[in-house]
């Protein structure tokens, strides 16, 4: 039996976009910046409620497109969109390193969706 998770985008991905590095020396950059391409991936996740469901009570990461913040807050926020797909070409995974304020690095969602099946079953 499968579980939702089998079907997040994220699976595979480089984690620092949803764990970003806790004490502030480790940071390459803000951590909202971490946040921003994580969101991205989100936005077009199909178990993006699955995810925020899950991780509702969570202390750490980002979950369903939420940051710890915004659930302790209790914010509601739909994900942006940050670029549209057609603009993607590069997607970091857990071997490459994350790209983080590289105003012309766009990220390839599209490559990471055709591995991905779109439908839950």
């Amino acid at each position: 039996m499968s579980h939702w998770s089998d079907y997040a985008l994220c699976k595979g991905m480089h984690s620092e976009m949803w764990y970003p590095p806790l004490f502030k020396e480790e940071r390459t950059a803000p951590e909202a910046q971490y946040y921003d391409l994580g969101k991205l991936v989100c936005e077009h996740c199909p178990v993006l409620d699955e995810c925020r469901t899950e991780g509702v009570d969570e202390e750490y990461g980002m979950w369903g497109g939420q940051t710890p913040k915004e659930r302790r807050n209790g914010v509601y926020k739909k994900t942006k969109t940050y670029l549209p797909l057609d603009k993607i070409d590069v997607m970091p995974t857990q071997d490459t390193e994350v790209p983080l304020y590289v105003p012309q690095v766009r990220l390839d969602i599209r490559k990471h969706l055709k591995r991905r099946p779109r439908n839950k079953p």
